[in-house]
């Protein structure tokens, strides 16, 4: 009954019976068929013979009793009400029993034959919405019926029901019906619901003038509303979308309080002007160009919709962003917008926060708010061409891999809740402006400025691709916050904000950056964190302390950075205090101490730290204060960063690879005789000089890693890379300086076992590579020993094209690009040679060998 009452419907109670929104009756009307009366099937001992087991269950949970107890028609008869909504039947045989029922609910069943229901005289409310129920002749002796809900249905003719004189409420949704005659003399009724009737004559209406509630809606052709002119005790009349362009028989409903009158074609508005009891009126998708005639009665309205009317005034930009935005799942508390009239920043952080405070000092990206993490994200442009594309700009934003499953109930995946989001934007402007707010959305929306709500609609849209309300508003010079808090729509999410064309604003979102001096820290190291400011406006000054894990960081030292000082300014810095025992360093802060502020992306401090152990770990920001020049908070975030420290690194990993290689040497290699600043990579000893010293320590680790099984580092590919007579060298500089320690054993040890792999066991000539090719190839070889290498390079028939005299050469292996001979494809005149098979023989002391190669133009 709370369905059919008016007024606002819960939530819960409205998706309970949900079909009762949507249903349908079907037309044309017929006139009464015949009550078939069934013979009651004998049963045994005087049981009910019920066939459905689906309504037999239900009738044992109304009884209380257990599943396979008898059922009596004595036990029946006891029954007043039954809920049989949704339980899969499909025959109601056994109910012509239930005598006393009065409350009846059979929604959302496989149902067709209502013919069991025909003795249940005393019966006073009905539901059957989405069901296959045809016929309602069943209905016509149940003279006692006052509620009536058949949304959903397949019925043809509201004949049946012409001489149900108790009638009070009756509700049907998208049927065919053409003939609204027989509820001429239904003249009890005190609710009405008709949507997408296919009847253009309101005539049989004209009587009923104890209707409060009438919804007629999505039928077109009504050309004459003069038979509601008498219905003046109606409270709502619903006459959207039925093509009416003539609202003058409505002037005298004074009684009106909601009145909807969109998507229609209504041009004068005047005869509206005497409604002075009116509380909502939607006038949305009209023609009208004149609302002036409305502005007294506007005064009183809680509600009013004029968009997409030639009045309505044009918007400027919408904006897109960047948003702060927040996706909370929320207990659901009601349904068509009124599920925003709870604080949910509030519920959800316990307290913590409030929909006052962000609508005043804006959000922050990372900040928590129960389980959820206000993040960034820009709205699509707006598209001027694709509305359907316009009316889901927030789904596809915030759900773009569609996570969010859609219910039949309209709540989120979690039964019984549903999603609220809210969107915060900080705007700056160059002065006070007065100007005025457009918004549109799918659903609910309330809208802050400044810790002022400004706003709070609840029109349902589901399909809304624009603005939809205007509304004054103050920007003050510099910082304005606005929040925009919405309701979550079935399949359908949009929002739409900006201002009156010519306001000036600048959009900032201030965040804070953490920035490492290496991408990789590993237990050991000392390193850089710098924390800067970034996308800020007219900043002017901040303060925070920070948090450490002292089991895993030291803090060395702190240096405030450049960002405040930008063009010149002075700045009162205070550097903390470091407590590596508890993990913090507390009391830092910076003041510009000149006039106005900084507006960009700059490092506001840099702090040293030490890696003592490996792990991950968290550094936090509290007591966190960013300010403007004229005294505003800014907003901005993350507040914590996380940070992996790697395990301790091998001596000697110079390219912090985790494992000490030959990588490691030749990059010391381009260093030698270099003196470089301290904390050098290559520098391994410490010492300020890249000596053989630094070869010495790496080469004493070779091969070892962070990971327990790592591969023999002496075996890899890039050692084509290291020259035998740069190694040699250095072996010989290391016996020099070798002053009989472990570190120049092992070092020259491995020197030398490097060298090894390095000469090769014996001289060959090897394939050249790209082969075929175009125009140029290298030609790798290896040499066992020194020697002068010539290179002839022949024609099929054996004559010379080319010779490469590669001159005197060391023992090694050169094979790298960097090191194989190189042939560009051209003889020694410099002429291009042609495409064909080609010899080429590699001479080096004694050795001669010869292979082929082919040129593809």
């Amino acid at each position: 009954t709370g369905l059919l009452s008016g007024g606002n419907v819960k939530r819960d109670a409205w998706t309970a019976r949900f079909s009762e929104v949507i249903g349908a009756l079907n037309s044309p009307d017929t006139s009464v068929t015949p009550v078939i009366v069934r013979p009651v099937r004998p049963t045994p001992r005087g049981t009910v013979h019920i066939p459905d087991p689906n309504l037999r269950a239900v009738i044992i949970e109304a009884l209380g009793k257990s599943p396979n107890t008898p059922i009596t028609a004595e036990d029946i008869a006891t029954l007043s009400e039954i809920d049989a909504a949704d339980r899969e039947i499909s025959d109601l045989t056994g109910l012509e029993f239930a005598k006393n029922l009065i409350v009846l609910f059979l929604d959302i069943n496989p149902l067709s034959d209502l013919s069991p229901l025909s003795a249940l005289t005393k019966l006073r409310e009905l539901y059957f919405s989405d069901t296959q129920v045809v016929d309602l002749s069943p209905l016509s002796g149940l003279h006692a019926l006052e509620v009536i809900g058949a949304e959903a249905t397949r019925i043809r003719s509201l004949a049946p029901l012409a001489g149900l004189k108790n009638l009070q409420k009756l509700n049907t949704v998208d049927s065919d019906i053409t003939d609204l005659s027989p509820l001429a003399g239904l003249t009890n009724l005190t609710r009405l619901r008709l949507y997408d009737v296919k009847a253009t004559d309101l005539s049989p209406l004209k009587g009923l003038t104890k209707l409060k509630w009438l919804g007629l809606t999505h039928t077109d052709n009504i050309s004459n509303l003069l038979p509601l002119s008498g219905l003046t005790e109606l409270k709502h009349l619903d006459l959207h979308n039925t093509d009416i362009s003539d609202v003058s028989a409505l002037a005298g409903l004074v009684n009106l309080e909601t009145l909807i009158l969109s998507e229609n074609r209504i041009v004068d508005v005047s005869p509206l002007a005497s409604l002075r009891n009116l509380k909502n009126l939607e006038l949305h998708e009209n023609n009208i160009s004149d609302f002036s005639h409305l502005d007294d009665i506007r005064k009183n309205l809680t509600e009013f919709t004029w968009y997409r009317n030639p009045a309505f005034p044009q918007g400027g930009p919408k904006i897109a962003g960047p948003w702060q935005w927040l996706m909370l799942p929320v207990q659901a508390e009601g349904w068509g917008g009124i599920g925003l009239l709870t604080d949910y920043l509030k519920a959800a952080s316990e307290g913590k926060v409030t929909e006052q405070q962000i609508a005043t000092l804006g959000a922050s990206a990372g900040d928590v708010v129960g389980d959820s993490v206000w993040s960034v994200g820009t709205l699509e442009s707006y598209n001027f061409r694709d509305s359907g594309r316009n009316e889901n700009n927030i789904r596809r934003l915030l759900d773009p891999q569609g996570a969010i499953e859609d219910h039949g109930d309209f709540h989120y995946p979690k039964q019984g809740l549903e999603l609220v989001i809210y969107a915060s934007i900080t705007l700056y402007s160059p002065r006070t402006q007065q100007t005025r707010i457009f918004v549109g959305a799918s659903l609910g929306r309330k809208v802050w400025l400044n810790g002022k709500l400004l706003h709070e609609e609840y029109i349902i849209d589901r399909g809304n691709h624009d603005y939809q309300n205007v509304f004054p508003a103050t920007l003050k010079k510099g910082k304005n916050v606005v929040l925009v808090a919405g309701e979550y729509w079935h399949s359908r999410w949009s929002l739409f904000f900006g201002f009156e064309p010519g306001t000036e604003y600048t959009i900032s979102n201030p965040s804070i950056g953490y920035t490492f001096s290496t991408p990789k820290i590993h237990a050991g190291d000392t390193f850089t964190l710098d924390l800067s400011a970034e996308d800020i406006y007219d900043f002017s000054g901040w303060q925070f302390d920070i948090a450490f894990d002292p089991a895993v960081l030291e803090a060395i030292e702190v240096n405030e950075g450049d960002f405040l000082k930008t063009g010149g300014g002075t700045t009162f810095f205070q550097k903390g205090k470091i407590d590596n025992r508890s993990g913090k360093i507390t009391g830092l802060s910076s003041a510009l101490l000149s006039e106005g502020g900084v507006t960009g992306t700059g490092t506001l401090l840099s702090v040293n730290f030490s890696a003592k152990a490996g792990g991950e770990t968290q550094l936090k920001l509290q007591n966190v204060q960013f300010g403007a020049s004229i005294g505003d908070l800014i907003s901005a975030g993350p507040h914590e960063v996380t940070l992996v420290v790697a395990g301790q690194l091998a001596m000697g990993d110079v390219n912090r690879d985790g494992q000490v290689s030959i990588l490691d040497i030749i990059l010391i290699a381009q260093q030698l005789g270099k003196t470089v600043p301290p904390h050098s990579a290559v520098d391994v000893n410490g010492d300020g000089t890249v000596s053989i010293l630094d070869i010495i320590l790496v080469a004493q680790h070779l091969g070892e890693s962070i990971a327990a099984a790592a591969p023999s580092i002496l075996t890899m590919d890039d050692i084509h890379r290291l020259d035998p007579a740069m190694v040699q060298t250095w072996i010989a500089q290391a016996q020099i300086e070798n002053d009989g320690s472990a570190a120049f054993r092992e070092g020259i040890a491995n020197l030398q076992r490097l060298l090894a792999l390095l000469i090769p066991e014996e001289t060959a000539l090897l394939a050249n590579y790209p082969n075929p090719f175009n125009p140029e190839t290298w030609i790798p070889y290896q040499l066992s020993e020194p020697a002068e290498v010539t290179l002839r390079i022949y024609s099929v028939n054996g004559v010379l094209v080319r010779t490469l005299v590669l001159g005197h050469l060391p023992a090694g292996i050169y094979q790298s690009q960097s090191r194989a001979a190189y042939w560009d494809g051209r003889n020694d005149v410099g002429e291009s040679v042609a495409s064909g098979v080609y010899f080429y023989t590699l001479t080096a002391g004694d050795f001669t060998a010869t292979r082929k190669m082919l040129i593809r133009k």
